[in-house]
């Protein structure tokens, strides 16, 4: 127990000389001898001038140190950027018995520095050299400055604590408007050069504008190891991890928290090359993961970046932020999404590519190109499997049966007084567009494939084509929309080829009125900004073909005979008839001025049916006055038709007025007065044909009796032509003979 008593004795002994020291240091020592030191100490090892007008105190606890209060700082030369209410300077023992000072630890208490900048960009903590306005383009001043910036060295530090407590920095730009107001506490430990400093900081950060008004605070815990490179002149963070807390009136959700963390950040600033590895951010239940590269960082920067978004749900990261969703018809929707982005930049262009996005079922691949002077971008986006109609409001059946009726809901009624088309918007457009999606299902159509090419430039909005493959044909478009004049205009070229047109318009509007293959050619134009001004303003032409079709619910057939049977006063087995129309072809060719669409070409035939029509379909109005003609025609009339062949070939009219958006078969009905003209004018046909017949007879009859007549006058007439000839023949024999005789007297 002897060496344990000897150890307590050696103990004791040490402590008192230890504090004897102190007392002899704290008494005998003048600390402001050492003033001039500490500024030539802190000039030589972090180019910082010092400004000390208090004196210099002795600090005894938690360490023995030099205490400092009110004093400035300056950074080189330059004026003063800051100030302390206090420094404490902690100082190795040994040297003050030599006068001499070693600081192993600095502590700044409550730093105050106002920083500003002005309208015109110019700050309050930097002084232009004289001179530079005259040397600002020599090629000889920028080899100089370059020579400076390589010439400048790294301090030598060693400290085993450095410590800025309470600092409070306000920082104004009159340019922007805007005040950041920072409270921290930063502490470094083991600071040497080119060895890790573990570094923590707390913060809290007030943005506002100028007069406090709009204010965002932020609350942030930062820890790191910090490394400084003296010889290669860069700098490095590991292990990063930055918990931050941010509220104000302004987001959409207060308090927002996030935490990044980062495995190496290294800054080279020779090279003007960073780097960041080890990416992680975690923030309204994203996790986001990547790594950054950049290049020339100060003079000319470029940077290739990767980051990926793992699988989150949209919908829960909106309701973190309280935007409320609008109903959509599935619930289920935007529930997991997923998003992965490589790009490439500098300050000229960026480019992605690829970026890949997993939304619910639907698939994305896009590349982008974004040219940012002057700003144009072009832009490829892929994708497959997206059904619009699950985020869509759900159509409720009230809605569903007034949809498209004379009563317009309020709500279209106030979106079609609304501007459909942000011009400005528009003419600020540049760039190339190109989107081609498999498998959409938009408004219940089923789409197979939608191809887009557009483009933006100048006001104009040009598609050529937007092409889509539905229902066993294609459908293409070619568009384009001018906002450069006061009044945006459109013109517009539809094509449409062997589309099935029945299934097409049952899952767009439930319609189910014709069958048939259709095609489609035409142009069309219009003008305006809201709804109404686009139909009333619609200008064009369209040629409809529709092949081996059929009007549904609707028999023409069955109309003609019904009317026939009014015009006579006869009655018809109406439940015999077949409900369609069915024919071979119907040929639509459409004109429309003012959205009023006239058909005079209009043609429909089948078996048993010829229809022709004209009229005009008002757009504007939802509303028809249209009439057809129809002929029952060939020998396969409907055998329920108690009249049939005797009035084949009569063209009856079927009238069709009201609201075209009703039911086809309330709205057309045969014109019963058109129908007795139409039988009475074959009744009169016939008779004027059968008096024709008769006449004709008549007429062949006195003809024949005149010829007969004409015949035996003829007969007795050459009877008597030749009796007379026969007695001029003998008379002239007579009157020969006499004259031979009177010349033989003669002679």
């Amino acid at each position: 127990m002897v060496w344990v008593k000897r150890l307590g004795l050696l103990l004791v002994a040490l402590i008192a000389l230890i504090i004897a020291a102190v007392i002899y240091v704290v008494v005998f020592v003048d600390p402001n001898q050492f003033k001039g030191e500490l500024q030539k100490l802190a000039k030589e090892k972090a180019n910082v001038t010092l400004r000390m007008d208090g004196d210099i105190g002795w600090s005894i606890y938690p360490r023995i140190g030099l205490s400092l209060e009110n004093f400035g700082i300056a950074l080189a030369n330059d004026p003063e950027l800051m100030s302390f209410s206090k420094a404490e300077f902690g100082v190795q023992l040994m040297p003050l018995f030599q006068q001499r000072i070693e600081v192993d630890s600095v502590r700044l208490e409550n730093l105050t520095a106002n920083l500003k900048v002005d309208k015109d960009g110019n700050p309050n903590w930097q002084v232009e050299a004289a001179g530079n306005a005259s040397s600002e383009s020599s090629p000889a001043n920028d080899t100089s400055t370059e020579s400076a910036n390589k010439s400048f060295t790294i301090p030598d530090i060693a400290l085993d604590e450095l410590a800025l407590v309470n600092a409070h920095v306000i920082y104004e730009d009159e340019r922007t408007g805007m005040r950041s107001d920072v409270v921290s506490n930063v502490t470094f430990t083991n600071v040497r050069l080119d060895e890790a400093w573990p570094m923590k900081m707390d913060a809290a950060v007030t943005q506002s504008n100028l007069d406090g008004s709009n204010a965002m605070t932020a609350n942030m815990d930062f820890a790191a190891d910090f490394t400084l490179f003296a010889e290669r002149q860069s700098v490095s963070f590991a292990n990063v991890e930055l918990n931050t807390r941010i509220a104000g009136d302004s987001l959409p959700a207060s308090p927002l928290k996030a935490t990044l963390n980062v495995a190496q950040l290294d800054f080279d600033l020779p090279q003007e090359n960073a780097s960041l590895e080890g990416l992680k951010i975690n923030t309204l239940g994203m996790d986001i993961t990547g790594q950054v590269n950049a290049y020339q960082v100060l003079s000319a920067p470029e940077f290739d970046a990767v980051l990926d978004i793992a699988e989150f749900s949209p919908k829960s990261v909106l309701s973190q932020l309280n935007i409320e969703l609008p109903e959509m018809a599935d619930d289920n929707v935007l529930e997991k999404a997923s998003m992965s982005i490589t790009a490439q930049g500098s300050t000229d262009s960026i480019k992605a590519q690829p970026i890949s996005i997993n939304v619910d079922d639907t698939t994305i691949e896009a590349n982008a190109l974004l040219n940012l002077s002057p700003l144009n971008w072009d832009i490829a986006i892929a994708g497959s499997n997206l059904d619009v109609d699950r985020y869509l409001p759900p159509v409720k059946e009230a809605e569903a049966v007034s949809e498209g009726g004379p009563d317009m809901p309020a709500s279209q009624g106030a979106a079609s007084e609304q501007d459909l088309i942000p011009v400005e918007l528009v003419r600020s457009l540049n760039g190339h567009v190109g989107i081609a999606f498999d498998n959409v299902k938009v408004k219940n159509l089923q789409l197979d494939k939608i191809e887009l090419d557009t483009t933006q430039t100048n006001g104009k909005v040009r598609i050529s084509p937007a092409q889509v493959h539905l229902y066993d044909g294609v459908a293409q478009l070619k568009a384009q929309l001018d906002v450069t004049g006061k009044t945006p205009e459109m013109t517009v070229t539809p094509s449409i080829e062997s589309v099935e047109i029945l299934p097409l318009l049952k899952d767009f509007m439930a319609l189910e009125k014709i069958r048939g293959t259709t095609n489609l050619a035409g142009d069309l134009s219009t003008r305006g900004n809201r709804i109404e001004d686009l139909i009333s303003n619609l200008n064009g032409d369209l040629l409809v073909n529709i092949t081996d079709g059929a009007l549904l619910g609707t028999n023409y057939t069955k109309m003609v005979c019904k009317g026939i049977a009014l015009a006579r006063t006869e009655t018809l087995n109406e439940s015999a008839f077949q409900a369609d129309t069915p024919f071979e072809t119907m040929r639509i060719p459409a004109k429309i001025v003012n959205g009023e669409v006239s058909t005079p070409g209009l043609r429909m035939q089948s078996l048993t049916l010829g229809v022709t029509g004209d009229g005009v379909i008002s757009l504007p109005t939802n509303s028809l006055n249209y009439e057809t003609r129809v002929a029952l025609v060939g020998s396969k009339l409907d055998g329920s038709c108690a009249v049939n062949q005797d009035v084949a070939n009569i063209e009856f009219p079927i009238v069709c007025k009201g609201n075209f958006m009703d039911d086809a078969a309330s709205l057309c009905r045969p014109d019963v007065k058109g129908f007795i003209s139409a039988i009475a004018g074959k009744e009169i046909a016939e008779a004027k044909a059968a008096a024709k017949v008769k006449l004709d007879a008549e007429k062949a009859r006195a003809q024949e009796k005149l010829d007969a007549e004409k015949a035996r006058a003829k007969e007795k007439l050459d009877a008597e032509k030749a009796r007379l000839d026969e007695k001029k023949d003998e008379a002239k024999q007579e009157l020969e003979d006499k004259l031979k005789s009177k010349l033989k007297d003669l002679f």
